[in-house]
């Protein structure tokens, strides 16, 4: 079975993400797709999560579908003794380099949508979460999400 534009840049996008090295403050996280309930006495931290989101269509006046797909994405590390906000910001950080870091293939535009903490949680939890949502953009020919527009 062939892939569509979009499969092709979510893998692009964990690709990425799964290959940067120049992770500081996360470390060397373990990319997965999709979401799961993630233990903290369970599984290995850090762990980012690449989650595609619906997209957007415009017919274009050439006889092509533009594409705006959300991906969110999120990162669940271990506080241990850091500051929870002061930790926060410097995986928010990293997350958007990461993220920004190399345009997928098909894709003719990726931007940064938004992003910050995802839970400020009481004392008893361990893990942090951080999410940002990004924008990509891409163009098919109208009823066929496997050819880009050229």
């Amino acid at each position: 079975m062939a892939d569509t534009i979009r499969e092709k840049i979510i893998a692009g996008i964990v690709s990425t993400l799964d290959g940067y090295a120049s992770f500081t403050v996360i470390g060397f996280p373990t990319v997965v797709r999709g979401y799961e309930n993630y233990d903290p006495d369970v599984h290995e931290f850090p762990i980012i999560a690449v989650m595609p989101r619906q997209e957007n269509i415009e017919r274009t006046t050439y006889g092509s579908y533009q594409c705006t797909m959300q991906v969110d994405i999120y990162c669940l590390v271990k506080i241990g003794s850091n500051n929870p906000s002061e930790l926060a910001e410097a995986v928010l950080g990293e997350l958007i380099t990461a993220a920004l870091s190399s345009t997928p293939s098909g894709a003719s535009d990726m931007v940064y949508a938004n992003g910050g903490i995802d839970d400020y949680m009481d004392l008893s939890k361990t893990v942090l979460t951080v999410g940002i949502s990004i924008e990509v953009t891409y163009e098919t020919d109208i009823g066929d999400p496997y050819t880009l527009t050229t």
